[in-house]
């Protein structure tokens, strides 16, 4: 049963850890809404600040003193992460840069990322969908995480950059699996050395993939090392970017599709009308990423001047991160926040960021989630949960929120 946030304690770092260590509150929600309502804006007993209502969170994405600064801010951390293969590759990921080489290098990249450029994609994506629910019923269920969502974002980017064989991508979520656990706020020894294994690897096949390419082909690594001759961006860009669109393109998208499609059979008042509307499929999926988003939370960013959120007083040098699970369930941004309705029409989610941070795969990732949830829902109206309350994934949290496995039958 989930506890009321009233119920729940009334000290903000006591709340604090329940949802940043194990073991993690199971349902973050109430402990995150609890925390917005007696301190939206608190200086943690950890080293940074934690900004949890929708405004100050919005005010984070936008505010051109805030910069995300994950180098400098990882080496004051632990400075024996410095030359740390993980952090060096993080460096030349765009999510990780500030401008001006965060500017220069999404410009190369947008034309590549346009609601247009997706449309040729979609036809792909419906097959690739339409070819795991066929295996789904032929098994008759499975697991919504691994024989489903598992297998849709990195075979829909990587057919976008060209290059990287269906054998590879099993590989490919792996590392990103393993780079994941280097950008939680509170990285263990364990976890850095996860990351930079994954850093080493992943990184040396970016290499092998782009080194295969000589510019003249109409795909994303072709036209990405065109850019590179052309001097738009430097050879460890280069590897750095092709690593970020493979890599960022798996975990929160699988997460958003199974999360999702678990939310729908669990009120099936909204399945229904899923199923009744299918036209609603790109609000209702908005609305899922709304009600239980992959990204709990965002990178800690650094303040570089003195700046009020809140109300509140925050010094130049400070770390902030923002607690999305506390903006997305917030009453002044949303009615009735801890209801899921499809037909929600106040704003839509923040849970892909915004301002020049702002996701950049954002129409890609819309685009698998409504073709996923809607065709699944519209495919197999008799399906059912097994695992009514599946167990999260761990080594996920507190960044982002997972599932082990979600069984069903069909």
């Amino acid at each position: 049963m989930t506890m009321p946030s009233t119920e729940l304690p009334d000290h903000a770092d006591v709340l604090v850890s329940m949802l940043l260590d194990p073991p993690f509150a199971s349902d973050p929600y109430p402990v995150a809404s609890r925390l917005r309502d007696i301190a939206p804006v608190h200086r943690t007993n950890r080293g940074f600040w934690l900004v949890s209502d929708a405004v100050s969170v919005e005010q984070l994405y936008r505010s051109p003193t805030m910069r995300i600064g994950f180098g400098s801010a990882r080496r004051e951390q632990a400075p024996q992460l410095a030359n740390s293969p993980s952090r060096q590759l993080f460096e030349r990921m765009l999510p990780f840069m500030d401008p001006p080489d965060h500017t220069r290098i999404r410009q190369v990249l947008a034309p590549y990322f346009t609601p247009r450029v997706m449309s040729g994609l979609r036809r792909y994506a419906e097959d690739l969908v339409d070819r795991l629910l066929d295996r789904l019923e032929a098994d008759g269920g499975g697991d919504l995480v691994y024989d489903f969502a598992n297998d849709i974002p990195v075979a829909v980017v990587c057919h976008l950059l060209g290059g990287v064989g269906e054998e590879d991508q099993v590989q490919c979520r792996e590392w990103a699996e393993g780079l994941v656990e280097g950008v939680h706020p509170e990285c263990t020894d364990d976890m850095q050395r996860k990351a930079d294994a994954a850093a080493v690897a992943f990184g040396a096949y970016a290499e092998r993939i782009v080194a295969d390419k000589d510019g003249s082909g109409d795909d994303l690594v072709s036209c990405l090392v065109r850019e590179r001759k052309a001097g738009n961006l430097d050879a460890p860009e280069l590897v750095g970017t092709v690593t970020t669109l493979i890599g960022a393109a798996f975990h929160n998208t699988r997460n958003h599709i199974a999360s999702g499609i678990y939310e729908l059979l669990r009120h099936p008042d909204q399945l229904a009308l899923l199923q009744g509307e299918p036209d609603l499929a790109p609000r209702a999926a908005e609305e899922l990423l709304r009600y239980d988003p992959p990204v709990q939370m965002t990178i800690p960013r650094i303040a570089t001047t003195d700046i009020v959120m809140g109300g509140v007083g925050i010094g130049s040098g400070e770390l902030v991160a923002g607690l999305i699970s506390g903006a997305n369930r917030d009453p002044a941004r949303y009615h009735d926040p801890d209801r899921l309705d499809i037909r929600r029409d106040d704003g839509g989610s923040i849970s892909f960021a915004s301002g020049i941070h702002s996701c950049l795969g954002i129409v890609m990732a819309r685009m698998e989630a409504q073709i996923a949830i809607g065709r699944f829902v519209r495919r197999f109206p008799s399906a059912r949960l097994i695992d009514e309350t599946p167990e999260t994934e761990p080594s996920a949290q507190p960044l982002t929120r997972g599932y082990k496995q979600i069984r069903i039958a069909l």
